[in-house]
């Protein structure tokens, strides 16, 4: 059975070798933007992201290592707006 960081390295490679393959651009980046709160939060800066990312086993760059950080912010404020506001 996979440990929890384990199946995230996985989910987190899968993501990036699909971009990667498809080259996707989201359209309309505003409007995705104004469902994301706008809560501070402490980052950590990329060159720790990317050794933490690599050490879970993710085999991803720099610039990649940036994307996925800021997708998990995003899942961040999503999460501490769900329990910690009265919306």
């Amino acid at each position: 059975m996979l440990s929890n960081l384990q199946s995230l390295s996985l989910f987190l490679n899968q993501i990036v070798m699909e971009k990667d393959k498809n080259k996707i651009k989201f359209k309309g980046q505003k409007e995705v933007n104004k469902y994301i709160p706008s809560i501070a939060i402490k980052k950590i800066p990329p060159e720790r992201a990317l050794a933490i990312l690599k050490k879970a086993g993710c085999n991803i760059d720099e610039e990649q290592s940036e994307e996925v950080m800021e997708f998990l912010y995003i899942i961040v404020k999503l999460t501490l707006k769900e329990f910690f506001t009265s919306d």
